[in-house]
């Protein structure tokens, strides 16, 4: 079996121009002391013996990669990766590179990436936490006593007392509720998410809260637990169908709950929004195709991805006094209004 070549460095570069390292490794980093012509000899051999640079020595040299990692639960879900997007859009502005990892909502890989981007020396971290329920708050309280820098959004370990970006999922519960009310619907389902994680509790608040503030019941009966997927609406819808008196509006913690309810509901003739109205929570892509357009909450996740990554730079860069950078940012949410739950609508 042939023998792997070693990388090529920039002493088997200067060697083969007869230069001194020094000098390579200047030009590779576009310094004005060396001219442009011998930048561009020394960078043109660089590429035609495939020199790659070492960043975690750049970084050990200069003390700063200028590289954020990031942890989300799953890149292929439109929230996060409308999130990853503002994040790089920051992240490019200030000339940071970006490495995404996935947990799969698994709090002990979540620990595993955190270490793995420590050990590749990136200048921060942003995380989504996993939604099992198994953080390791002691092991982010090391880190944060450290001096790593390192910044939450979205999902946030409520024992936690760490710098984050998150939206304020009970005003948006709140709205959504509100907003069925000025429409003229008179018995509201929720279908709530699971109570264990905070954002879904919050949202539950928020339904409560506007019923009790517009003086009318909470038949228990009308609540039903959910896990946000598709199939979880149809098994509701059935549920709160078979009730008397039925309910004639939903509010859903989930987008896909919600579309699968409005779907159940089409399939027995059920006009949605003159017989039952329907609003979600997240304004997943999909919400603006299915007839009737779902109305939803917007998280606001592109601003959440770019206000996480300033405030995870201004850090870096020693921009924000310590008191500031601890704080948590909360978002406000915003309603998208769409047929689905528009009974009033010319």
């Amino acid at each position: 079996m042939a023998k792997r070549s070693s990388r090529t460095t920039i002493h088997d570069i200067a060697g083969a121009l007869g230069l001194n390292a020094s000098t390579v490794s200047r030009a590779l980093n576009d310094h004005p002391a060396v001219s442009r012509q011998t930048r561009e000899l020394i960078q043109g051999k660089a590429r035609e013996m495939d020199y790659q640079a070492n960043h975690i020595a750049a970084a050990l040299r200069k003390g700063r990669s200028d590289i954020l990692g990031v942890i989300v639960p799953a890149v292929d879900r439109a929230f996060f990766a409308s999130v990853i997007r503002g994040i790089e859009e920051e992240a490019d502005r200030e000339g940071f590179r970006v490495i995404v990892c996935q947990s799969y909502d698994s709090s002990e890989r979540e620990r595993t990436m955190v270490e793995t981007l420590q050990r590749l020396q990136v200048d921060g971290i942003l995380i989504s936490s996993a939604k099992d329920g198994k953080n390791d708050l002691e092991f982010y309280r090391r880190i944060i006593a450290s001096g790593q820098p390192i910044q939450f959004f979205d999902n946030v370990p409520q024992e936690l007392d760490v710098p984050s970006v998150v939206i304020n999922d009970q005003q948006g519960a709140y709205a959504a509720t509100a907003h069925l009310i000025e429409q003229g619907y008179q018995r509201i389902a929720h279908l709530r998410g699971p109570q264990h994680q905070h954002i879904y509790r919050d949202r539950f608040r928020g339904y409560l809260d506007a019923l009790r503030d517009a003086g009318r019941p909470t038949p228990p009966e009308y609540i039903v637990d959910i896990v946000s997927h598709f199939d979880s609406g149809k098994e509701s819808f059935a549920r709160l169908w078979s009730l008397h008196p039925r309910p004639d509006a939903i509010f859903s913690a989930s987008d896909f709950s919600a579309a699968g309810g409005i779907k159940a509901a089409q399939s027995l003739g059920v006009r949605v929004p003159e017989d039952l109205a329907f609003i979600g929570f997240s304004n997943e892509p999909f919400t603006e195709l299915i007839t009737p357009s779902l109305s939803s909450v917007d998280q606001q996740t592109l601003t959440m991805g770019q206000r996480a990554a300033r405030r995870a730079i201004d850090t870096i860069k020693q921009r924000n006094a310590l008191d500031v950078s601890h704080e948590r940012l909360v978002l406000s949410p915003k309603i998208i209004l769409r047929a689905s739950s528009l009974r009033n609508a010319k």
